[in-house]
């Protein structure tokens, strides 16, 4: 009987282990199709969740559509509150456009001048304004600061095919000063374009074009006639004396004979520099003259200088050849001086233009005597009315005995070189000369360069600067005891300059350079005549008017993208 009940009991746990073994696969599918069935309700909420919000945002779109088709005229740019804003994605060409802020740096310069120039921490005004023994400004030294010379540089460039490429490039610095401008207390000098231009260059035809603000063409390049302009080292802004170059807006053409020989031509921006003295009317000079006009500060130009009369532009050829060793050119300008006239005998007479051609020529070369380690540079130029085209901003013309300008004969040379010892250092060392020639009629002082000129007082000093400090500005350097007792037209500037950059850091973090620089520069002014009875009695042929300047300038920059 016992083992009866244990049998029992035994084929009943059997079965109930089989059920259960049978059964829990059974029971967890069960549980995970529940699991499955409650993320697909969860999905379906959130997808009509979605759908809901998609047609909110159609109603508010269509809103904003039917209140900018109802705005009035002007009101573009309006767009009601709470409606979403318009973005728009880069054009299509942008992927294709290589950006560079690479030549911007921040500067911290200044100078030290022997003789007080009343300059920034740049050469300003040029070579041919040093001040004479009459003013103060001879004796006094001169020290100043600036961050001035800090630049940005944007360019853009892209390909339009394999052939054909597009260069935008923007240069800008505070090199500037406007009526207002001051260094009180705030410095604050304008935004300043250096350069501001387009280029197209076609390879297959070897064309090039670049139009906008840029270097003249008969500035020095290194290579080619694209760009690669071999300016002085100098920190002196102003470069140096005997070096020729503008920079101003043009329309240049060139076309290269595969980058060895290149041909450019260029329509430059012209402007006049006017010196010398205009005889009033008389029986033996019967005109009047107008030949420069006060610029209009009402519109966008600086009324505290002069617009010269031009109607023509400056036409400049210029031929470089890169034959594989060194670089070679030469250019040649032509040029348009025009005045207004009229005859001061006849009060009712009207105004006629009358039109003086002027010319000159030069030419370059840059030498690369030692490879990597010396390169040697040449340049002179030579003509009639260049002298705008100078570092020392010499005059281009002076008056004629008819009334009509007259053309200056301008003469230029520098040579210079550039060494690199070691690396990250570079020494520069720079000579030049430019002068031009006396153009005058008559007697008295008519003209530039009249030995009759009155000089008697540029050796003098000057009363009008005592306890008169608004006078130093007004007068400039060489304002005369009394009027006329200091024509004192320059004829001949000289330098010679001397300096280096050294890289103290150059990393993934950019370039950071230190500069020194020293200068002397003197001017030889035209003797004239010593009339006054309290003038010094002449000590040299050129009455001792021979003032110069000995400069120092230093220089730190940080180059970010270099």
């Amino acid at each position: 009987m016992v083992v009866k009940h244990r049998a029992v009991l035994l084929l009943a746990g059997t079965v109930l282990g089989t059920s259960v073994l049978i059964g829990a696969p059974a029971l967890a599918q069960d549980a995970q199709n529940q699991q499955v069935q409650s993320q697909i309700n969860s999905l379906q909420q959130q997808l009509r969740a979605l759908q809901s919000q998609i047609k909110e945002n159609e109603k508010v779109a269509a809103s904003t559509q039917r209140a900018v088709e109802n705005l009035p005229g002007g009101l573009y740019n309006a767009a009601p509150a709470g409606a979403p804003m318009v973005t728009k994605g880069p054009p299509s060409w942008f992927g294709g456009v290589h950006i560079s802020l690479a030549g911007s740096f921040l500067a911290m310069e200044g100078a030290w001048r022997q003789r007080n120039e009343v300059s920034s921490g740049a050469s300003d005004p040029a070579f041919s304004a040093l001040p004479f023994s009459n003013t103060p400004l001879y004796t006094q030294n001169e020290t100043r600061f600036s961050a001035q010379q800090s630049r940005v540089t944007l360019e853009a460039k892209g390909d339009i095919d394999p052939a054909q490429h597009l260069l935008g490039h923007y240069e800008m610095d505070w090199l500037g000063a406007g009526v207002t401008a001051n260094s009180r207390e705030s410095n604050s000098y304008n935004l300043r374009v250096r350069q501001l231009f387009f280029e197209y260059d076609n390879d297959n035809s070897h064309f090039h074009f670049k139009a906008g603000q840029m270097w003249s063409l008969l500035t020095q390049e290194r290579v080619g006639m694209m760009g690669a302009e071999n300016t002085p080292l100098t920190i002196d802004a102003q470069y140096v004396v005997g070096f020729n170059w503008a920079r101003q807006p043009s329309v240049r053409f060139v076309e290269d004979w595969n980058k060895i020989a290149w041909f450019g031509f260029s329509i430059e921006a012209p402007q006049t520099s006017l010196s010398g003295s205009l005889p009033a009317a008389s029986a033996t000079f019967p005109y009047v003259v107008n030949a420069a006009n006060n610029c209009n500060n009402s519109g966008l130009l600086d009324s505290a200088t002069y617009c010269s009369n031009d109607y023509i532009p400056d036409f400049i050829e210029k031929v470089a050849l890169d034959p594989g060793w060194g670089h070679y050119e030469a250019f040649a300008v032509q040029r348009w001086f025009a005045d207004s006239v009229s005859p001061s005998t006849t009060p009712t007479a009207s105004w006629s233009t009358k039109t003086t051609f002027a010319w000159d020529v030069g030419g370059s070369v840059l030498l690369p005597v030692v490879a990597k380690w010396l390169d040697l540079q040449g340049s002179i130029m030579y003509g009639d009315g260049g002298g705008r085209y100078g570092s020392s901003q010499l005059a281009d013309s002076t008056y004629g005995s008819t009334g009509a300008l007259a053309p200056l004969t301008y003469l230029s040379a520098m040579v210079g070189f550039v060494a690199h010892p070691i690396h990250g250092l570079d020494v520069y060392g720079y000579a030049g000369q430019e002068q031009v020639n006396a153009n005058y009629f008559g007697g008295g002082s008519s003209g530039y360069g009249n030995p009759a000129a009155n000089n008697s007082g540029c050796l003098l000093a000057n009363p009008a600067y005592a306890n008169n400090p608004g006078g130093i500005g007004a007068a400039s350097f060489n304002s005369p005891i009394t009027a006329g007792t200091c024509a004192a037209n320059v004829q001949r500037t000289q330098e010679l300059t001397i300096g280096f950059w050294q890289d103290v850091y150059k990393g993934d973090l950019g370039r950071v350079r230190v500069g020194l620089q020293y200068e002397y520069v003197r001017l030889t002014a035209f003797a004239g005549s010593p009339t006054a009875s309290a003038a010094p009695a002449p000590s040299t042929p050129n009455q001792g008017l021979t003032p110069d300047n000995n400069i120092v300038f230093f220089s730190l920059r940080y180059y970010p993208f270099n």
